[in-house]
């Protein structure tokens, strides 16, 4: 069976290139690869019936075993005899058969690889079913570690499967008990089942930042074209950039940041452009740039403008801009939301809630309003503001506080200009 498990895997092997393609994150790869040597459980949650496929070739030199339904094996001979090549073990459950306990026990004393799947079905919804605790004492009589994994079970030629390889769980760090009691079960599978739902969050992370990915590449084709043009636009408007404090410490921005400023003229978003043309920013922009003028609203979208629609509470916006804030970009927010009037002119609160929730600084600036087409913009970039609420929830009152208190600094920047102290 073993030469057939992998003559199998083998003219397998560049057909799961196509229709997995993985991309693979670790926890902490010096403690868990790929390559695992001696035996170890594999505890996954369990999105769909191709997951265990999948992790046959997650570890590419090694033989994976996996306890499997009897209903599984009762899908006809043929479907049997394949299971059991492929690394099946009949658990029946129907009556209440516990062999494959001593089963799995064997197989990981004998250095090999056993994955469960403690959820017991496939789980297409958000967050994790409950786990059957058996393979708390396989993980415990076998003295194997167990090497937690997620998957986001997506299976799809137009798609990429995305797996999170987690740190080895010992158990015998929390228990050294080979039949433990009910509450040091529950206590062990609540360890491994929290550890999976944090690899979730990694995952999720991980994902964001492949939609949304820095370096070059070929997505930002027609931003990186867009960032060159506002550039060579830059001899018309010939921006004056001026900085409180280091030079151009506020300019060499790292990560994620929220850039917050006055709004005095379209030009606005161009001199942002050059003025951090290290970076490729995006600039939140009003639904009226965008609604009903369909050439336009693609060009904006592909410069990395992001369509905020200012009738409605909109949360699709918030979230898009939240993932590109985690990300590691920076965000042009304008606090009033419009070409403002004047000092009496309302900020918006959404910057400081976006940087709490996705926790980066925020950057004010002021952009000097041009009297006549031979005057010079200036743009004047304030110190890093790092929101700290000690404690504090992010309430209304607050997120008004911060908002007032960076249109103050927004305003001492514009003075402090005028009586030149740049």
């Amino acid at each position: 069976m073993i030469i057939l498990y992998w003559i199998g895997k083998i003219l397998a092997w560049p057909i799961q290139l196509i229709f997995f393609k993985k991309r693979i994150y670790y926890e902490d790869k010096k403690d868990t690869k790929r390559f695992v040597r001696g035996g170890a459980l594999i505890i996954s949650n369990h999105r769909s019936l191709m997951d265990f496929m999948m992790a046959v070739f997650l570890f590419p030199f090694r033989k994976l075993y996996c306890l499997m339904s009897e209903l599984i094996f009762s899908h006809g001979p043929f479907v049997s005899f394949g299971t059991k090549i492929m690394g099946g073990i009949k658990i029946d459950r129907k009556n209440y058969d516990f062999s494959f306990i001593d089963n799995s026990v064997n197989l990981l004393n004998k250095n090999k690889l056993l994955a469960i799947y403690p959820e017991g079905k496939v789980n297409q919804k958000n967050g994790l079913l409950y786990f059957h605790p058996t393979y708390i004492l396989i993980a415990l009589r076998a003295n194997k570690p167990i090497i937690p994994i997620y998957t986001d079970g997506t299976y799809s030629i137009k798609k990429r499967t995305r797996v999170v390889i987690g740190k080895k769980i010992y158990l015998s760090d929390y228990c050294n008990n080979l039949n433990p009691s009910k509450e040091e079960i529950d206590k062990l599978n609540n360890i491994v089942k929290n550890k999976i739902l944090e690899l979730s969050k990694i995952c999720k992370e991980e994902k964001n930042k492949d939609k949304y990915p820095h370096g070059l590449h070929i997505k930002y084709l027609f931003k990186d074209l867009g960032r060159c043009i506002a550039f060579l636009m830059n001899v018309w408007y010939r921006t004056k950039v001026y900085n409180k404090g280091k030079k151009k410490e506020n300019l060499k921005i790292k990560g994620g940041a929220i850039v917050f400023a006055n709004h005095t003229s379209f030009a606005d978003p161009l001199l942002c452009l050059n003025a951090y043309h290290r970076r490729r920013i995006y600039i939140v922009a009003a639904e009226i740039l965008f609604d009903g003028h369909p050439v336009r609203s693609k060009l904006l979208t592909s410069l990395g403008c992001i369509r905020v629609d200012r009738n409605i509470n909109d949360i699709e916006a918030y979230q898009k801009i939240l993932d590109i804030l985690k990300a590691g970009h920076v965000v042009v927010i304008y606090g009033p939301g419009h070409i403002d009037v004047g000092e009496k002119e309302e900020y918006k609160t959404g910057a400081a809630l976006l940087a709490i929730k996705a926790g980066v600084p925020i950057y004010p600036i002021y952009i000097s309003k041009r009297k006549k087409a031979s005057e010079r913009f200036k743009l004047i970039c304030g110190k890093r503001y790092d929101i700290n609420l000690n404690g504090r929830r992010p309430n209304e009152e607050t997120l008004k506080e911060i908002t007032a208190d960076l249109k103050n600094q927004i305003l001492q920047l514009r003075d402090d200009y005028n009586n030149g102290k740049f």
